[in-house]
């Protein structure tokens, strides 16, 4: 347990892969915005690290179908930027209180990966990394979440679960895009598959 928390703990110092990472996982034909819009919206996103059965999780949710954006996809916990938080780190925790009933005490801090800007919502999210000690107490909001999903990081980054889907965007167009399939009706895709990538070519590096 120690080790990959150390081990993130330290690469995250240290220049992250960002794009190199992110577009392997990026619908076909999208190129990634370095630079935001002066009027994109601020968000945070929460990827939870955890033990269960003696190997390591984290945690996705799939949201509400309630019309917006991303109703019904798969995702971390997050959400947009309030005045109220102090930062990114804040918003990131807030919202994942909010959503699934974690605790904020109850999440070690390991640092964020690199931002990432989602055109269709106008969203510039950051990935928070966080570790949770011991049992992983969950109540969901089910105004926001329709479930969670926990997952091995071993099958997450397993290349077999790996391969291109036609999905159906919020506005009914359908795309090809590289995807997670956690099962014939779980599939990740999209920013939070992006992130995803991004964290696994850390993990990956631990046992390189």
């Amino acid at each position: 347990m120690i080790d990959l928390v150390n081990h993130i703990k330290a690469r995250i110092a240290l220049p992250l892969p960002g794009v190199n990472a992110q577009i392997k996982m990026a619908p076909k034909g999208r190129s990634i915005q370095l630079s935001p819009p002066e009027n994109a919206k601020e968000s945070g996103v929460l990827i939870l690290l955890f033990m269960e059965q003696n190997q390591w999780h984290t945690l996705l949710m799939r949201r509400t179908e309630d019309g917006s954006t991303h109703g019904g996809q798969i995702s971390f916990p997050g959400g947009k930027r309030e005045e109220a938080d102090v930062d990114i780190i804040e918003t990131a925790l807030r919202e994942c209180e909010e959503e699934i009933g974690v605790e904020q005490t109850a999440v070690q801090l390991l640092g964020c990966l690199t931002p990432l800007y989602i055109p269709p919502s106008n969203f510039n999210v950051t990935p928070v990394l966080g570790v949770v000690a011991g049992d992983l107490n969950v109540t969901i909001s089910e105004r926001e979440v329709q479930e969670i999903i926990k997952v091995p990081l071993s099958f997450l980054f397993d290349d077999a679960i790996k391969g291109m889907k036609s999905v159906s965007t919020s506005s009914g167009i359908q795309i090809e895009t590289p995807v997670y399939s956690l099962d014939h009706a779980q599939l990740v895709w999209g920013a939070t598959a992006m992130m995803i990538s991004e964290l696994e070519y850390l993990v990956k590096e631990m046992v390189s």
